[in-house]
């Protein structure tokens, strides 16, 4: 059973991804699931176990809408735009395919974010 869409389970990867990535940025250890999960919460509200629900499709579907999921997920992508370079974000894109054509045989997909919002946030 599919509670989430792939799209959703793509921007919910991408979503980690980018935080994993600024979180070692900063000099954290990889291994401190517990400071990462603080790190995300209190420093951009983002909601670690709600994005790993989504990335392992497990959850309860009748707690959110399609359309409150991809906007959640927005917001948050959102957040952590003014912190990523365009290779970070094209690197977590790959990773977000790669994982999805070994588990869902996936298309290709697309941030829940116009591409104009991207170019304009963006850190160079």
């Amino acid at each position: 059973m599919n509670y989430f869409s792939p799209e959703q389970q793509y921007n919910a990867w991408i979503i980690s991804d980018l935080l994993k990535q600024i979180f070692l940025l900063e000099g954290h250890e990889d291994s401190d699931t517990h400071l990462f999960e603080t790190f995300a919460a209190q420093r951009f509200g983002i909601n670690v176990d709600f994005i790993f629900s989504i990335i392992m499709n497990i959850g309860d579907p009748e707690e959110r809408t399609a359309g409150s999921t991809e906007d959640i997920l927005a917001s948050y992508l959102f957040t952590l735009l003014p912190f990523v370079t365009k290779d970070m974000l094209n690197d977590s894109m790959e990773n977000a395919n790669q994982y999805l054509l070994n588990t869902r045989d996936a298309d290709v997909y697309h941030l829940f974010l116009p591409e104009s919002v991207l170019h304009q946030t963006l850190n160079p």
